[in-house]
């Protein structure tokens, strides 16, 4: 079977349209596809400052090769790594060493920031103390990925606004964004899904609008793009992802997707045209948190109020106040 755009032997197959294709004309594919992607959602401008979210996994990283690559043909534009340690022992520390592998291949600049700088305590920790006093009041704890979601979804709009960036890129695939519509559908997190935009064009001067260049890229082709381009990652799964829905969403996906090839692509198609709708609907008056100033509907934002319930709020050192 021959390459249908070059004629050299096919090494995969388009899952869009069937077609055999070679490793070179599928990176150049996918590298199209990003690239149509930023300019149908008007996700950069030519002279951005972009900060990427890194972690080490595939998706940060493919997403870090694949802008850098763009960027060259904008000399005015700049790439900016940003990774958060949640503070995960034995897991954030591997990522750690990727990261610095892949910065230190593309030379870009590179800041680190960790849950303990910020926060004053670690994500084991947290969840620590939200076990023992979940015990204490006989209750069950949330999940370790509902405060490392809030409290890293913080950090980096902290780091993106101290660092000068201008878009805040995240690696958030095809399979991420769907698996996020269902998951919240099941919870019934209708405001949720009114958030869920391809670039959230932040109204306040508080944070940096978000952009997600690699929501039309599968999670298989974003692990075949780095195969093939000889990517190094972390591989390794959460040690919390366990406690998280989102493995049950994901199996059922991939089991519909056998029977409806382009589900993922119908369910993306639903979300982009509902979650302008419910976020029109959803406008509340914006405010800022009392206590550190992040942009929030209540009185608190979600992660001080987290940090709060668990008497742990008097070493946060985020102040957003200072930036507004």
């Amino acid at each position: 079977m021959k390459c249908y755009r070059c004629g050299k032997p096919a090494d995969t197959i388009l899952s869009d349209s069937n077609l055999p294709v070679c490793k070179l004309c599928f990176s150049n594919y996918i590298e199209r596809k990003v690239i149509k992607t930023i300019r149908h959602y008007k996700m950069l401008k030519y002279n951005d400052t972009i900060g990427i979210a890194y972690s080490g996994g595939k998706d940060s990283v493919v997403l870090l090769h694949i802008l850098y690559k763009i960027e060259q043909s904008f000399p005015q534009s700049k790439v900016i790594v940003i990774t958060i340690d949640e503070g995960i022992r034995g897991y954030r520390e591997e990522a750690l060493k990727v990261v610095r592998k892949n910065v230190d291949l593309l030379d870009v600049e590179w800041h680190l920031f960790s849950f303990k700088e910020l926060y004053g305590h670690t994500l084991d920790e947290i969840l620590s103390k939200a076990a023992e006093l979940a015990m204490k009041n006989n209750k069950k704890r949330l999940s370790a990925c509902t405060y490392c979601g809030i409290l890293r979804r913080k950090a980096l709009d902290y780091a993106a606004k101290e660092l000068g960036v201008t878009k805040l890129a995240a690696g958030h695939n095809l399979d991420d964004e769907t698996q996020t519509l269902l998951i919240n559908l099941l919870k019934g997190d209708v405001d949720r899904i009114g958030r869920l935009m391809p670039i959230h064009d932040q109204t306040t001067r508080v944070l940096v609008p978000r952009i997600k260049p690699l929501r039309k890229v599968s999670e298989r082709e974003v692990v075949l793009y780095a195969y093939y381009n000889g990517l190094e990652y972390q591989s390794r799964t959460c040690p919390y992802a366990a406690e998280s829905i989102r493995s049950d969403v994901r199996l059922f996906l991939n089991e519909i997707e056998k029977k409806i090839p382009s589900v993922k692509h119908n369910l993306l198609h639903a979300l982009d045209t509902l979650s302008p709708l419910l976020r029109k609907q959803q406008e509340k008056e914006l405010k800022y948190c009392k206590h550190c100033g992040y942009p929030t509907s209540q009185d608190l934002c979600k992660s001080c109020i987290l940090l709060s319930k668990l008497n742990l709020l008097d070493k946060q050192r985020i102040n957003f106040f200072q930036k507004i």
